[in-house]
Formats: structure tokens, sequence, C-alpha cells
């Protein structure tokens, strides 16, 4: 597997828009309270590829280095392979795991006792996976609100590229994602094409609104462009401990289910404490709303660098961030 480190955070002993200080024996504080520090080591926080956690990576690796005098490397990985770099120790921590789609990866790294992963908390954000479509198609076929009126009627969905054969619209490939298994069980026949990430995503659902044409695709929530865009959800069968049961064991042949809803945790190495128990304690502190997770994603979507992004919410949110830093 191959680590890509996009960069290591500045580290600013205070910043004049922050509430950090220093006190008479150059211990820095917040509010008063002196803070613990990192130590030597670069702490690896993984950036999956979606914004959200780009997002969520920066802010953290932005409070650490103002307040905790940390050095963080934030480390491109998709979201599996993450789970054996932490096992390992190459990778000290993701801020954002989605469990409809990590059953197996849970089972395997976190619950085992010896699977090298622990459960860092809950990141304090809802996710939904579901089958989206712009609002306008609903409104000309009222039957597409379930997937019942989809069967048989896959082709409304066709484009050049698929000839008669519905297109059914995935993203980024390395994504969890079990839409074709899902389509196959419920007796859909679509042509499944991948846009190759969620920025080609974004691209094709722009394209399809400013035309008006009608597009069936995997995407999610917390999300900006669910209000830009005005999606609305296709009602798949509800999901159920029975179908959720096919995911632990490995075989998606089974699933027939919606994606469930997810409580979005965070997971870390089991060597991250012994390695930096100020960090330990900060990131497994972290925790903020979908609002303030799409404030940052949205103005790194319009091309802000990350860390500018996170840097504009940590100056105007430090009553939120000084609840995540760990006492000295």
């Amino acid at each position: 597997m191959r680590l890509v480190v996009l960069g290591s955070l500045f580290v600013l002993a205070a910043s004049a828009c922050s509430d950090v200080t220093s006190s008479a024996t150059d211990q820095p504080t917040t509010g008063g309270t002196a803070v613990a520090q990192c130590g030597s080591e670069p702490i690896r926080l993984a950036v999956n590829a979606w914004v959200g956690a780009e997002a969520n990576a920066a802010v953290a690796a932005a409070v650490m280095g103002q307040a905790m005098g940390c050095e963080v490397e934030l480390v491109e990985i998709d979201e599996f392979p993450q789970f054996n770099a932490m096992a390992t120790g190459d990778l000290d921590a993701t801020l954002e795991v989605w469990p409809s789609v990590h059953a197996k990866d849970k089972k395997q790294y976190i619950d085992n006792p010896n699977g090298g992963v622990i459960d860092g908390g809950e990141l304090g954000v809802l996710g939904n996976i579901g089958w989206f479509m712009p609002s306008y198609v609903l409104d000309e076929r009222p039957e597409f609100a379930s997937y019942e009126g989809l069967i048989g009627n896959e082709s409304f969905f066709a484009t050049p590229e698929t000839g008669d054969k519905g297109q059914f619209l995935g993203s980024d490939p390395n994504f969890g994602f079990y839409d074709e298994e899902i389509a196959q069980n419920l007796g859909l026949t679509f042509e499944f094409v991948y846009s190759g990430s969620e920025t080609g995503s974004l691209a094709a659902l722009d394209k399809a609104v400013a035309a008006q044409e009608p597009l069936l695709m995997y995407f999610w929530s917390p999300h900006w462009a669910q209000a830009q865009y005005d999606l609305v959800e296709l009602e798949l069968p509800a999901y159920s401990d029975a179908c959720g049961a096919a995911l632990e064991n490995a075989d998606a042949d089974g699933y027939a289910c919606d994606y469930a809803d997810d409580v979005l945790y965070k997971a870390f190495s089991g060597q991250l404490e012994e390695k930096d128990a100020a960090a330990f304690e900060f990131l497994s502190n972290f925790s903020w709303t979908d609002e303030d997770q799409n404030g940052v994603a949205v103005a790194i979507n319009d091309g802000t660098d990350p860390l500018d992004a996170a840097q504009v919410w940590v100056d105007a949110n430090s009553s939120t961030w000084q609840g995540w830093l760990p006492a000295a």
C-alpha cells in the first residue's frame, strides 16, 4: 500500500485570531488552562477521497498545530486500506468511518482484541448513503419515489453511452458501496457507470441539472450539494439486521436493502495513546456538527486550500475547539 503524504502542517506558537497564549512558564494555555503538548513524532491523519474527510483532517491538524505544537502529516489513503495502516502503526487515525460499509473491517480490526485498531468515538455527524436524483425527476415521474416504480422503467435513465439501458451513476470505485448487488437482488437492470471520484459525480450532477436530464446516482449526506441541487432519495427496502448480516459475512450477494443510517465514528491505531497521549486525547474529544463540516467542505470544494478553509473555521469557532484540548 502506498501512503501519499500531502503535507505537514505549519506549527504556530500563537495566532492573532486564536485564543492560544503562553504562560509565564512558556506552557501554552487556552482560556487560562495549560494545554498538553504533542511529542516529537509526527501525527499521521488519514485524508479519504471525499471533501468531508478533508475538512475533518484539516481542522484537526490546524488546532493541533496551533494549540498543541503538533507536527501533523495529512496522508491521502483510501478508506479500506487505512485499517491495515492503523493496525501496523503506519497511520495514527482516521476521523470519519461509515459503519454501513465497514462492518467487516470493524469486526476484523476493532472488535478483535488483536486487531490493532480502536474505536475513537463518534464524530458528531450522522451520515446517510443512498440512491439520489434531482427533484425534477420525481416531479415528472412520481412513481420513482420507490424502487418498485423503477422496475421495467430503468431505460428512463439511459444515456448515449449506455444505449437503451438505464444508467446508474456510481462514484469512486474505491468507495464502499453495494449498488450492483442491491439492484440485482431487487430485480433492477441498470448499466453501472462510475464517475471515478466525488468531483466527477458532482460534475455529472451539475451537467444533468443544467440540462434538466434524468440522473440516478450513489450519493450521501451530509453534503452541501444536497441543498444546492435539491436532491431526493429513492426509497429502497428498509435496512434490517438480517440484511446487514450479509455484509458482516462479506457476502454482499445477499444484500437487498437500503444502506443503514450511519453514526460516523473515528478510529485510531492501537499504538497512538502510547505514542502520544495528548494527541490521543485531543482526537478522542474531536466532535463537530454537520453544519460545521459542510461549512469547511464547501470552501474546499470552491477551491480554497483545505488548511486555509480550516483556519477560517478555527478563527470563528474557538468556543467549540477549546473543548477538544487536553489539559496539561
